[in-house]
């Protein structure tokens, strides 16, 4: 039986000394899928984000906190089961600028946005992707199990590249509107009725994945 490990939530992407980026992500879907398997007999390691839902889980802050608990996971686990599902930010702070009228300065990380500012510009630039960096980085032998959410005209077709990119065992389409509820693998698209339908299907694969 191979250890599986999900991972939810959303890092934080620090901004200035009191604020950060975060996308949006629970860990509700990580929680609800380590339920489904835990019923089975199952007990899954939970990796969430430090406000995300309640659970028995490490907990990660930012990208840093998050990148070092997944390449220890993987240490001890290299042909484990990694769930994915957590909505990771794929761009990182550049540079902020803040404007006084018409003079702009550059503020460091540690900073505060001023109250008087007249503009406050942030330039992100894009970050390394979590998923891309699973058997590179880490040396993961195991399965991935990866998610795409994006609006429900393209998202199969990213799932599919996604799959075929990163050599994941399945990816789980999300459309923005909640229309597409997918489950797509090399051989092929499971469409399934709703969220409820996509969990219960995700746990039996993720049980056959772990069996594999």
């Amino acid at each position: 039986m191979r250890p599986i490990l999900i991972v939810g939530g959303a890092p934080r992407v620090r901004v200035d000394a009191v604020r950060d980026l975060i996308a949006q992500g629970t860990g509700a879907t990580a929680v609800a899928l380590a339920q489904r398997l835990a019923a089975a007999g199952i007990v899954p390691d939970l990796l969430l984000s430090d406000d995300a839902v309640p659970g028995d889980a490490r907990r990660y802050r930012d990208r840093a906190d998050l990148e070092q608990a997944l390449g220890d996971w993987i240490a001890g686990h290299r042909n484990g089961v990694v769930v994915l599902s957590a909505a990771i930010n794929d761009y990182e702070v550049a540079t902020i600028d803040r404007r006084s009228g018409a003079s702009w300065s550059r503020m460091a990380p540690s900073d505060k946005f001023p109250s008087g500012a007249d503009e406050v510009l942030i330039r992100l630039q894009p970050a390394a992707k979590v998923v891309d960096q699973l058997r590179p980085r880490w040396g993961l032998s195991g399965p991935i199990v990866a998610f795409k959410f994006e609006g429900r005209d393209t998202v199969v077709a990213s799932a599919e590249r996604l799959r075929s990119r990163v050599g994941a065992a399945l990816v789980v389409a999300n459309s923005l509107c909640g229309g597409v509820q997918a489950l797509v693998t090399e051989q092929g698209v499971e469409a399934l009725p709703d969220r409820p339908a996509l969990l219960e299907r995700l746990a039996v694969a993720v049980l056959a994945l772990a069996t594999s």
